[in-house]
């Protein structure tokens, strides 16, 4: 709460610094979204389909089951619909792959109008990257499909059905 021009870099009682103005911009741009319960069941799945990834390249050979833009998207996907910021480094950490084989994976991922990046504007040695609404949208048609029901499979021929 702002009192006067004493309190003017304090929120709620706590100083404001770049960090904290970043994550209630980041998190109010989230809330506003309004995302339906489709779309918040949509982030757990993909949050556990991170996870799983994350499993296999533990169990598997280092590079063999990868697909880190896969992996960047998934992450790219739950950081914005949580409200966080993710920052080019920490998606290149994300990816698995060395900084230049990552970079060329953003490169990429950006000329598909997938993603954008821009300058922090608190700090412009940070690049902040973020699903492009084509993302946004590529991400949840193909989650949808991911966790789509299963269809209802065919009867087999010569067993009884079920007429109800």
């Amino acid at each position: 709460m702002r009192d006067g021009p004493d309190d003017a870099g304090k929120i709620v009682g706590v100083a404001a610094n770049p960090g904290v103005l970043r994550a209630v911009e980041a998190l109010s741009r989230a809330a506003a979204r309004n995302s339906s319960v489709a779309e918040k069941l949509l982030v757990e799945g993909a949050r556990q389909l991170l996870q799983a990834r994350l499993k296999m390249a533990r169990i598997a050979p280092p590079g063999l089951l990868r697909d880190s833009a896969w992996d960047m998207m998934l992450e790219l996907f739950i950081s914005g619909e949580e409200g966080g910021i993710l920052y080019v480094k920490q998606l290149m950490l994300a990816s698995g792959e060395s900084s230049t084989a990552a970079m060329r994976r953003i490169d990429r991922l950006e000329e598909a109008g997938f993603l954008e990046r821009f300058p922090d504007p608190l700090d412009r040695r940070r690049v902040i990257v973020r699903l492009k609404d084509r993302g946004r949208s590529a991400m949840l048609a193909m989650l949808e499909h991911v966790f789509e029901p299963a269809a209802a499979p065919a009867p087999v021929e010569g067993t009884p059905q079920d007429t109800g």
